[in-house]
């Protein structure tokens, strides 16, 4: 047992280069950047969550379709702000670690300003193709389809606070600082929640306006997030520092590292929701009642996602840091202990939702008859891979840092893009039609 937790055998000999340290010391300093990212992913799924059920109480499925009808459109616009996320995080921590604070400083003002064109560049389009969009994910004439628009379109018209707070976010995390992502993701959950209770049924004097004010609670907390982000880096005291006139001065050799990784990012990213939107047009043949079901599993599953998908924020700023340092034998051994952490922590969540499963699917669907079984065994096979997704996603973060992000494209191209949709088509309409 000793031995298992014996850091020193975590790389070969020949590849140490100094000090390794211990097992405990190692966990710790991966759980003091790793918490917070894992918290803030539990919340922003949890918010969407929390959306998802209180339309739910609005007893409409047409409104409780829609909302599933627009994850998909709505996740691929965040999917390409997150891909420069990502970047920007790995550009970051690797100038953190070479203490280059300069050009740490000229990556996140040249991040603002792509974060700006892209997000206009996306809202334009998704405000003129939210019709098409929502009838190729399922959504029927009539009611659904009236109510994936109007959502689809409020979504979009905000999405720019999205991405803003996004990519100040990033950079907070390439230097290791991932409270102040928690914190503004918090706010922003309350004030969402909050406005999710007065909007969609009409509470504290404001309009009963439905999925509208779903969408519309949605952006202000994305504001929020984003004034939160905004201040904690004009505040900020070293590394990254915002001011705005700062975002007019373009430097070529500070764009060169981020250029290099966005592409094959940008191409994982796609994949993986061009992947998921498959998937759901698939099950959007199968009507409303099944959509709703589809959703709730996903909105479920998300939740076990925010597991991995905080360690594997964490670990790539980690990593960046190491190898920045020029210490590739410390990246590879907290890479290791990083793997090892997610996969325990994913076997408990296994089992916590497994415990609780009943509890949560009554959240969605207080008659607990309701096509019970259908959720509960789609659950009990999202806990169970809850585990080998861990695993997955922390080796995409370490290749992310590390600038290998083609390896991680392809297993989305693999994976998300073929397998999952292909064998969603087989079970469905052929296997068991």
């Amino acid at each position: 047992m000793i031995r298992f937790f014996d850091t020193s055998r975590f790389c070969k000999k020949e590849e140490v280069q100094g000090e390794i340290p211990k097992f405990f010391k190692i966990s710790k300093d991966v759980m003091k950047i790793v918490w917070a990212s894992m918290l803030e992913s539990f919340l922003v799924a949890l918010v969407t969550m929390f959306d998802s059920i209180q339309v739910a109480k609005m007893g409409d499925n047409n409104a409780n379709a829609a909302i599933t009808i627009c994850k998909q459109p709505y996740f691929i616009m965040v999917c390409l702000a997150n891909a420069l996320n990502i970047v920007l995080t790995a550009v970051v921590a690797r100038r953190k670690g070479e203490k280059d604070i300069e050009n740490a400083n000229k990556t996140m003002h040249m991040g603002f300003v792509l974060a700006i064109i892209l997000s206009i560049f996306l809202t334009v389009s998704y405000i003129f193709l939210s019709k098409p969009l929502c009838l190729l994910m399922g959504a029927e004439e009539g009611i659904t389809l009236e109510y994936s628009v109007d959502y689809l379109r409020i979504m979009s018209g905000g999405f720019i606070f999205n991405a803003l707070a996004l990519c100040l976010n990033g950079c907070q995390k390439g230097i290791g600082n991932t409270k102040i992502s928690l914190i503004s993701n918090l706010c922003a959950n309350a004030v969402n929640v909050f406005l999710n209770f007065c909007l969609i049924t009409g509470k504290c004097g404001l309009p009963a306006l439905g999925i509208k004010g779903a969408a519309l609670a949605s952006i202000i907390g994305q504001f929020v997030a984003f004034i939160i982000a905004l201040i904690s880096v004009m505040l900020q005291k070293d590394y990254v520092k915002f001011r705005f006139s700062r975002i007019f001065k373009w430097n070529k050799e500070t764009l060169k590292p981020v250029f290099q990784l966005l592409p094959s990012v940008l191409v994982e990213q796609i994949l993986m929701r061009i992947g998921f939107m498959l998937f759901n047009i698939i099950v959007g043949k199968l009507g409303a009642d099944d959509i709703f079901i589809q959703g709730t599993c996903m909105d479920i599953n998300s939740m076990l996602f925010t597991l991995s998908d905080g360690f594997a924020i964490g670990t790539a700023a980690i990593i960046g840091h190491r190898l920045g340092e020029k210490r590739k034998d410390l990246a590879i051994v907290y890479a290791k202990v990083s793997m090892m952490l997610s996969v325990t922590c994913g076997i408990i969540i296994c089992i916590v939702m497994i415990l609780l499963r009943k509890y949560i699917i009554n959240l969605y669907h207080p008659d607990s008859t309701y096509k019970f079984d259908t959720i509960y065994y789609c659950l009990l096979i999202a806990a169970a891979a809850c585990v080998f997704q861990n695993i997955q996603w922390v080796i995409t973060g370490v290749l992310r840092s590390a600038g290998d992000s083609k390896f991680t494209a392809t297993t989305s191209l693999l994976s998300v893009a073929i397998i999952r949709p292909l064998t969603a088509y087989l079970f469905i309409f052929v296997f068991f039609k």
